[in-house]
């Protein structure tokens, strides 16, 4: 009786985990009993933990199941070497004799992300419920995004994690075109580009309902999209602007195997609602995405392009001195504002805007290769299931892992925080989830 129970617990802790991806909403206090590193206050982590222990508490149901593939077996062993070996690197970490914690809290955030992408894979959540979850957060997070840019600041919705933000604020990310100065909308999160994220799997998440057999989920499916296309437009993030194109070049990839006559309205319509969109956004922001190209030399997308030039330089670097080891989890920016004490530059240390050279120049060449043999295994695994069992659910997931590996070439966040790394494994996982039945409570 209490097995059942567990996994039912199991289940809505996991669905829970996935609609905190939006939130970077922080506890006031550590909770009691954790520890007092950075990533436990996130209000995510709470069910993510929750989700593990229930999981292991019910004694890993699924897991047999689960492991009968090799594919899927490969990506666990994968990703759990490499919480490992991210642990390891505490002890040679380039900040260890001074602040040993930076290490700790990274290996901390890279295990429970390792355990809870396996907890998700094994408890039975389908690929719907999980890709549903994703849509309804990009719904309601394009709609706070779009509020945001019409406000041309934050709108008070500080209870829930908002930053306090206006154009006119210190640090504020914006858009300039001329004298005009637009504050790009950053959600919930302390940055647009890592809102953006958020929206694009929810965008490509919400494109399953495209195929569904009931008239009224299609056209629901097709306002969202172009709803939250949207809302992805006005971030002005050009790497969530890529991965969405990336994420739907696999969509189409895989559209015959669940397109049928019956959806083509629902389908149509879409691509019609988008492309109004598109047009909106270009009418309504037309310099600023001028700006943004680069048309017109605007200071502040000049000083982007350079700062992330530097920062790759000095990823290149960090690996040539430590090709092995790494510099440790988490130690990039520390490692980078050493480097900079030698230049001339009006940087501070940040992470390097590709995960694949952070993760080398962190974890080295072993740490780089297990990233490497995940994503493989992930991708692999997900395909065969999609081909074994034919749902749009599935598609739409792999879609949006694939487009947060396409944001990794040109941004750090699907690496290096708790919730868009949770999101890009988590994506893949459930995308390859075992095809044998959901697992009964």
């Amino acid at each position: 009786m209490l097995r059942p129970l567990l996994l039912t617990l199991t289940r809505i802790s996991v669905l829970l985990s996935l609609l905190c991806i939006p939130l970077w909403l922080r506890l006031p206090a550590y909770p009691p009993v954790l520890t007092s590193y950075y990533v436990v206050r996130f209000v995510m982590f709470l069910p993510m933990l929750a989700a593990v222990l229930f999981w292991l508490a019910g004694g890993c149901p699924g897991l047999r199941v689960f492991a009968a593939d090799r594919w899927r077996a490969g990506w666990a062993i994968a990703v759990l070497l490499l919480a490992g070996w991210a642990s390891l690197s505490q002890h040679w970490a380039f900040m260890e004799r001074t602040q040993p914690d930076i290490a700790e809290n990274a290996a901390l955030r890279f295990m429970i992300v390792a355990l809870f992408t396996l907890t998700a894979a094994c408890s039975g959540i389908t690929p719907r419920a999980a890709a549903a979850a994703l849509a309804i957060s990009g719904i309601w997070n394009a709609a706070l995004g779009i509020a945001q840019v019409n406000a041309n600041g934050a709108i008070g919705l500080t209870m829930l994690g908002e930053f306090p933000y206006t154009s006119a604020g210190y640090g504020t990310s914006i858009v300039r075109a001329g004298d005009l100065v637009l504050a790009r909308p950053y959600g919930l999160h302390p940055h647009p580009n890592i809102f953006a994220g958020v929206l694009m799997i929810g965008g490509l998440a919400a494109s399953a309902w495209l195929v569904s057999a009931r008239r009224w989920q299609g056209i629901m499916g097709a306002c969202a999209v172009a709803f939250i296309l949207y809302g992805l437009l006005v971030t002005f993030s050009r790497a969530a602007w890529g991965g969405f194109f990336v994420g739907g070049l696999a969509l189409l990839l895989f559209a015959r195997l669940v397109l049928r006559r019956a959806a083509l309205q629902a389908v149509a319509l879409c691509a019609a609602l988008c492309l109004m969109a598109g047009g909106l956004f270009v009418t309504e922001y037309g310099p600023f995405i001028a700006a943004r190209a680069g048309d017109g030399q605007e200071s502040t997308e000049l000083r982007s392009v350079s700062d992330r030039l530097v920062f790759t330089d000095f990823a290149f670097r960090a690996i040539r001195e430590e090709p092995l080891t790494g510099i440790g989890a988490g130690n990039f920016p520390w490692r980078a504002s050493r480097y900079l004490r030698d230049t001339f530059y009006d940087l501070r240390g940040d992470n390097v805007h590709n995960v694949y050279l952070l993760a080398w120049a962190e974890l080295g060449t072993p740490g780089l290769a297990l990233l490497l043999a995940a994503l493989a295994c992930m991708t692999i695994a997900a395909v065969r299931a999609i081909r074994q069992e034919r749902t749009a659910w599935r598609i739409a997931l792999l879609a949006g892992g694939l487009a947060l590996s396409a944001v990794g070439l040109l941004d750090h966040y699907p690496y290096s925080l708790l919730q868009t790394q949770t999101a890009w494994w988590v994506c893949f996982a459930l995308a390859g989830t075992s095809i044998q039945g959901v697992i009964r409570a």
